[in-house]
C-alpha cells in the first residue's frame, strides 16, 4: 500500500510540473479552473465526514437525555406525585443532560413529554450548525444538522386489592386432620360452631384446646399480605387495599385504603350459627352485590381510575338455607357456589384469583354425606371434588387449592405478586 500510494503521488507531481512547463495558456487556465471544484470537492467529503461525526454526537445525546428524562418522570410518578410533576421533572433532567454531553457543539434542542394512560412519551428535535474548513470554496460556510428521537416507559398503575373472605360456620373447621379429630372427641362435632357467647360452644372449646381453626389460618394469610405491601413504598403509593366478609350475609369490614394497619385491625369475628338463618351461607344470593361494589375496573392510570383485584377466600360451599337438616329436598342446593359472577368480574375488567380451603370429607356424618358427600356433577366423585374444578375454571391461573394452614397463610401475598399489575425493580 505504501508504494503505491507514493508512486500516484509522484506520477500527479510529475504531471503538474509538466503542466507548469506547458507554454499553451489554454491548458494552464482549465487546469486552474478545474482544480476549483476538484478542491472544493474534496474539502466537502472531509467537512462532512467531521459534521456526520458531529451528527453522531448530537444524535447519541439527545437519545439518551430523553431516556434520563423518562426515568427522572417515572421516578416521580413512582412517588406519588402526579403527572405534571412528573413531565416537569422529566423535561428538567432531559435538558440538562444533553447540555452536559454537548459541551462545544452549538445546537438548539426541543424536547417533550406526556402522559397517555400508563405510558410517559417523550419527544425532541436537536439542530446544530457544523463550520466548515474546505467546502467555502464552494460557498458554504456551515452545515446544517438535525436530529430526532423518541422514548417511551410505562408507569406502575394503581391498583385496589378487594378481599373476600368467608367466616362461616364452615370456616370453624379445624385446619388439620389431627384438629378434626380432636373436637370430634372432644365435642362430637367437627366443627367449631360459634352459636353463644358466653364461650361455652364448641368454638370456645378449639380456643381453650389451642386447635387452630381455618378460619384463624386465613385472617394470618391476609396479615401476612398486609405485612408484605406496608414493607414496601411502591405498594403504600399505589395499591389500596379492602376487606369484606360473608357468612349469612355480606359485610364491608374495610373501604379500600393504603393504610394497611386500619385493615389487619378490622378482621371480622366469626359468624355466629345461632339458628339455621344464621348458619346458612346464601353466597349465591351475596355475591351480586359485591360485585357491584367493586365496579367496573380502571385503566390504573390514576387512583380515581385503578386497576381491580379480586382475592376470595373460600371453601365454596353455597349454603342457602339450613332447613336442609329437616326438608330433604333442600339438601340438593348445598354444593359449589354458581361461577357465574366470574364472568361478571371479567367483563367489568376485574381480575379474580381464588384460594380454596376444601373441606376435608367427613363421611362419618350424616349431614354431609346428604349433601357434600353425595355424586358431583362436574366431574368431581362427589360435590366437595366438584368445588376446586369450578373455582379453579373462574380464577385461571390465579386459582391455588390450599389444603394445608402453610399454603392458606402464604397463598393471599403469592396470588397479589402473581396476579397485580405492579412490579418491584432494584
Amino acid at each position: 500500500m505504501g508504494y503505491l500510494e507514493v508512486k500516484i503521488r509522484g506520477s500527479l507531481f510529475t504531471v503538474v510540473k509538466a503542466l507548469g512547463r506547458d507554454s499553451r495558456a489554454n491548458v494552464a487556465i482549465i487546469f486552474a479552473l478545474a482544480l476549483i471544484p476538484i478542491v472544493g470537492f474534496v474539502g466537502a467529503a472531509i467537512d462532512y465526514s467531521m459534521a456526520s461525526r458531529q451528527r453522531a454526537k448530537i444524535q447519541s445525546a439527545l437519545d439518551e437525555a430523553l431516556l434520563a428524562g423518562s426515568v427522572a418522570g417515572k421516578a416521580v410518578l413512582d412517588s406519588g406525585s402526579g403527572s405534571s410533576a412528573a413531565i416537569a421533572a422529566a423535561k428538567s433532567a432531559a435538558n440538562a443532560f444533553f447540555t452536559g454531553n454537548t459541551v462545544g457543539v452549538t445546537s438548539e434542542l426541543t424536547i417533550d413529554y406526556a402522559m397517555n394512560g400508563l405510558i410517559l412519551t417523550g419527544s425532541g428535535t436537536a439542530t446544530g450548525a457544523v463550520p466548515t474548513n474546505f467546502s467555502k470554496v464552494l460557498g458554504f460556510s456551515n452545515l446544517t444538522l438535525s436530529v430526532a428521537s423518541n422514548s417511551s416507559s410505562t408507569t406502575q398503575p394503581y391498583l385496589n386489592v378487594y378481599l373476600l373472605i368467608d367466616i362461616s360456620s364452615s370456616m370453624l373447621l379445624p385446619s388439620t386432620q389431627a384438629g378434626i379429630t380432636q373436637m370430634v372427641n372432644g365435642t362430637g362435632c367437627a366443627l367449631a360452631c360459634h352459636d353463644k357467647t358466653d364461650g361455652s360452644d364448641s368454638y370456645g372449646y378449639a380456643l381453650n384446646q389451642g386447635i387452630e381453626l381455618r378460619y384463624q389460618v386465613v385472617n394470618q394469610g391476609i396479615q401476612n399480605l398486609l405485612t408484605y405491601l406496608n414493607g414496601s413504598s411502591t405498594y403504600k403509593t399505589y395499591v389500596k387495599v379492602g376487606l369484606w366478609s360473608f357468612d349469612s350475609s355480606l359485610t364491608k369490614n374495610s373501604p379500600p385504603t393504603s393504610n394497611f394497619t386500619v385493615v389487619a385491625n378490622k378482621f371480622p369475628a366469626p359468624g355466629l350459627a345461632s339458628d339455621d338463618a344464621a348458619a346458612a351461607t346464601p353466597f349465591d344470593n351475596l355475591i351480586s352485590s359485591f360485585v357491584s361494589t367493586v365496579g367496573t375496573a380502571g385503566d390504573g392510570s390514576s387512583s380515581g381510575s385503578p386497576q381491580k383485584l379480586v382475592i376470595i377466600a373460600t371453601d365454596g360451599v353455597n349454603d342457602p338455607t339450613r332447613a336442609w337438616t329437616t326438608q330433604t329436598s333442600l339438601q340438593s342446593q348445598v354444593r359449589v357456589f354458581d361461577t357465574s359472577f366470574c364472568s361478571s368480574f371479567k367483563t367489568n375488567g376485574v381480575t379474580v384469583a381464588i384460594i380454596n380451603t376444601p373441606y376435608y370429607p367427613m363421611t362419618w356424618d350424616w349431614g354431609y354425606n346428604a349433601t357434600l358427600g353425595q355424586p358431583g356433577s362436574l366431574g368431581g366423585a362427589t360435590r366437595v371434588d366438584d368445588i376446586p374444578i369450578a373455582l379453579q375454571a373462574c380464577a385461571g391461573s390465579n386459582f391455588i387449592l390450599a389444603p394445608d394452614a402453610a399454603t392458606i397463610q402464604s397463598a393471599f401475598t403469592v396470588l397479589f405478586n402473581k396476579a397485580s399489575p405492579i412490579r418491584l425493580t432494584n
